[in-house]
């Protein structure tokens, strides 16, 4: 299976104080990881309102993969893995789902199925858990947001795992919808001409001028660029840039919808922050359909 969370890692939440005889904060509580050996001690990890409410990781994995074997998944068949901080406050747990599940463009370039969860125990990040693909090559991930089955929730007196299973079922059963669209972009021609004035007009109004003018000369010569003056005036299409190592995977030039949403899957997932990277590939849906719309303009 290729991930394991340790079993004895656990998180419990007490009470805000400096000393075990002293008074309790009235307002705020405290996550404290138990100790995983006898070498270790309990370790506080964050501090939490009263309302929060704990989910272990280990019990939003289990119900993950209770959805998945509710589809006649063998859990064991996925490839897995999970990435944890130090103190193991924060998790991102990640299951690539089979072949048969997966798209194969015309450039050969797979895209698997991929089922990625976010928690925090220490109130942090909200619990994430929605459906996406992976682009192996150039490790790219691209959200279609519409189809796709999600949870966001706060970790309230109303956060419920036992949705999960039903978000994971909802998800694997508009797995179809989503190869649909994918091949229909493949099969969607870009004129260059048009291109470049949604790069310089929609997409640098949506995503600053800087992403714009790298997704244009991705799109343009398969490369990342640099910009060489961030304070350069003009479209993103005449500023001054310096090429980069070609991105893999990057045909030259873009020649379909499929093509473009791979370059700004490249630009969305080379975010800092995990929250932004989701919110940047939920966006790219949208901005497919937009250009479509652009590109079929008179």
């Amino acid at each position: 299976m290729g991930f394991a969370i340790e079993a004895d890692t656990r998180f419990v939440v007490e009470d805000f104080k400096v000393s075990a005889v002293g008074p309790a904060n009235p307002y705020i509580r405290t996550v404290v990881r138990l100790p995983v050996s006898i070498t270790e001690q309990r370790i506080p990890v964050g501090v939490v309102s009263n309302t929060y409410r704990l989910a272990q990781h280990a019990d939003v994995v289990e119900m993950c993969l209770k959805g998945i074997r509710a589809h006649d998944i063998d859990p064991s068949e996925l490839r897995c893995e999970v990435g944890l901080t130090p103190l193991g406050e924060w998790m991102n747990f990640r299951a690539y789902f089979p072949d048969e599940f997966a798209h194969n463009p015309g450039d050969g370039k797979k895209l698997a199925l991929r089922l990625e969860c976010f928690n925090s125990v220490d109130g942090s990040s909200r619990l994430v858990i929605l459906f996406g693909w992976y682009r192996f090559i150039c490790a790219n991930g691209l959200i279609i947001g519409e189809t796709k089955a999600a949870l966001r929730d706060i970790h309230d007196e109303n956060l419920n795992l036992e949705v999960i299973p039903k978000i994971i079922s909802e998800g694997l059963e508009k797995v179809k919808a989503d190869l649909e669209r994918l091949g229909q972009w493949e099969r969607s021609p870009v004129e260059s001409g048009k291109f470049e004035d949604w790069v310089d007009g929609h997409l640098a109004e949506r995503w600053g001028k800087k992403a714009a003018c790298r997704t244009l000369h991705i799109c343009r010569s398969g490369a990342d660029a640099e910009l060489q003056d961030l304070f350069a005036g003009g479209k993103p299409s005449e500023k001054p840039i310096k090429l980069l190592a070609a991105v893999p995977g990057a045909p030259k030039p873009a020649k379909n919808l499929y093509d473009v949403c791979q370059a700004l899957s490249w630009i969305a997932t080379q975010r800092n922050s995990a929250d932004e990277r989701l919110e940047w590939q939920g966006h790219i849906p949208g901005l497919i359909e937009n250009l479509r719309t652009h590109l079929q303009a008179a």
